[in-house]
This record gives structure tokens, C-alpha cells and sequence, in this order.
């Protein structure tokens, strides 16, 4: 055979090692980006994580902050400083211990949940009497805690709310009887409240009045002389729905009343007892705090079509996390 007409055999395989590098080399090429294409792929990512953020936030989770102390002790919104945690009757557990002031100017009162270790409370009082001077060194105490929760937006996408479920809702529009004016309820700095549901469609919610007790510093049914000023113990009523009492999970022990008269925050058997009749499409939101808490027993229900979610978890302060109830 000659020279022009010989062929040379390749080493077995050589041939496939060959497109093998070609097609590595080629790949190398094509994951070398240019400056403008990394830039572009970054905006990208940042777009996506930004619509899915809003896609979370609009449809799923919402985060909220408590701007105020109408769901004490559940919840603690504390902006003004006027909610301490002290040690009121001696166990051990801190208590909260809840100031009242006017324009900077305290009252001579103070509001005290007896708090079991758990979160929740075995009793309510209230201190009448109590030196101005202490009352402004127990604000000063204050942390102001603003608890921080997570609020599950499609939580009522297919079933009615349950009572007992912390939800935030839409602020109706509608007269506030508390205003002179008679002003809206709804106000664009506040376009959301939290409560908790109390009343369901269709149900009459009655909150009946309350015997308060005074116990003076030498009486034995005293709970603390620490503060000093007379104690007001209340005989609590529970709430009733559609004539039963409402017992069972937190209401055993929560503390509704009527709307206080004359401008106290606490109850006493003069009151006349708030009467709800709840609508088909609508719930009674009450907020746990009852002495300082603008809800349905001044205004009425709230349509379910308002109701935005239902809180699930508080993830601040950190020693206070955990899942609502």
C-alpha cells in the first residue's frame, strides 16, 4: 500500500475522548458570563424573592407588631409605658401590673393580672388609692414590650373563624359611640384591630355586670399590701351564649364585662349588661383586656368578610415564644 493511500488507525477510543474534550471544553465556554449577564441573573433572583415575598405576605403569613394593651396579658402592646412586670402577690411569678394615666398625669389606680406560670392569669384585681408617686415609679418600670406575631392570612379562606381564635380584622366603618363627635371607628393610622372572637353568626352574647369588692390593708382576703390602697376583687360572671354560661379552653378563664359606666375601668353591679345579637355574616370581637379595650360591646360585630387572619405565633420577645391560644 502506498504512502498516499495508507491509513493510520487511531488507538481505540481516541475518537471518543476527543468529542468528550471538545464537549468540555465547549461547556467551559458557555458558563463564562460577562458582567451584564451576572448582573442580570442577580436582578433576577432579587425579583423573584421579591414577588414571592409579596405573594407570602398577601395570601399567607403576615407579620404584626401590638400597638396597644386591649389584648393584656395575651398579647402586650405597650407603646405609652404603662404595663410592669412585678411580683405583686409574692409567688414568685412576675405579675402585670397595669398604669393609667391622662396627658402624662397618673392616676392614683392601677390594674393587676395575677399571672400563672404558664402565661395565662388566675385573677384580675384593681388598686384604687395608690400613691401617685408609686404609680410613676411603676410606669417608669416599663419595657415597653410590643409583642411581635405571625398572622395566618388563609386561615379562613374555607371554614368560619372558631371561638376563641385571635384575629385581626379590617376596622368597620361606623359611628364610634365613645367619640362626642360620633366619628368613625375606622381611622387610617389603625386600618386593623386584634380581638379575640367571642360571638359567632347568628348567637346573643350577653356579658351580665359584676360585684366588685373592696378589701382594704388589714383584710385577710387581701391578696398584697405591697402597693398599698384598696383592693378591688371581682366576682366574675361568665359570658353567656344563647342562655348557657361559656365555659371551656381560655374562657374558663378570661374576664369579660360590660362596658363600664361613668368612667371607671372596672365593673360594678350597676352596670347595665351589654347585650349583642350577632348577625348572620358577622362575630363579636372582644379584646382580653376588657378595661381598656375598644370592641364589639360598643360597637357591635364585625362581618367576616373583614377578618384578615388568625394570629398562630408570637416570635417576640423571645421569652415570650410560643403559639397563641
Amino acid at each position: 500500500m502506498t504512502p498516499e493511500t495508507s491509513t493510520v488507525t487511531a488507538p481505540a477510543g481516541s475518537s471518543t475522548r476527543q468529542r468528550l474534550e471538545q464537549k468540555r471544553a465547549a461547556g467551559g465556554e458557555a458558563q463564562s458570563f460577562s458582567l451584564p449577564q451576572r448582573l442580570r441573573g442577580y436582578l433576577d433572583a432579587l425579583v423573584f424573592a421579591f414577588l414571592l415575598a409579596m405573594f407570602i405576605r398577601s395570601f399567607v403569613f403576615e407579620l404584626f407588631m401590638i400597638p396597644t394593651g386591649s389584648m393584656t396579658p395575651t398579647l402586650v402592646g405597650d407603646v405609652a409605658g404603662e404595663a410592669a412586670f412585678l411580683d405583686y402577690d409574692g409567688d414568685g411569678i412576675p405579675d402585670v401590673v397595669y398604669t393609667f394615666n391622662a396627658g402624662g398625669v397618673h392616676f392614683n389606680r392601677l390594674q393587676v393580672f395575677l399571672m400563672n406560670e404558664d402565661g395565662t392569669y388566675r385573677d384580675l384585681i384593681f388598686v384604687e388609692n395608690v400613691d401617685r408617686g408609686l404609680v410613676a415609679e411603676i410606669a417608669a418600670q416599663s419595657p415597653q414590650r410590643r409583642d411581635m406575631i405571625i398572622v395566618n392570612k388563609f386561615a379562613y379562606w374555607f371554614r368560619q373563624p372558631d371561638r376563641g381564635d385571635i384575629a385581626v380584622f379590617k376596622v368597620p366603618d361606623r359611628p364610634d359611640p365613645q367619640a362626642p363627635d360620633g366619628r368613625s371607628i375606622f381611622h387610617p393610622e389603625k386600618p386593623v384591630y386584634i380581638k379575640r372572637v367571642v360571638g359567632k353568626p347568628g348567637e346573643t352574647v350577653v356579658l351580665p355586670p359584676m360585684e366588685t369588692i373592696p378589701v382594704g390593708p388589714n383584710d385577710p382576703n387581701r391578696v398584697s399590701n405591697r402597693l398599698g390602697g384598696v383592693e378591688l376583687h371581682l366576682q366574675h360572671q361568665p359570658v353567656v351564649v344563647d342562655g348557657e354560661p361559656l365555659r371551656g379552653g381560655r374562657f374558663d378563664d378570661l374576664i369579660y364585662f360590660p362596658r363600664p359606666q361613668s368612667g371607671r375601668p372596672y365593673p360594678t353591679p350597676a352596670d347595665d349588661p351589654t347585650v349583642e345579637e350577632v348577625p348572620p355574616d358577622g362575630v363579636l370581637m372582644l379584646g382580653d383586656n376588657s378595661a381598656s379595650s375598644s370592641d364589639g360591646r360598643y360597637w357591635g360585630d364585625v362581618p367576616v368578610s373583614h377578618l384578615r387572619g388568625k394570629a398562630v405565633l408570637r416570635y417576640a420577645p423571645f421569652d415570650a415564644f410560643g403559639f397563641l391560644r
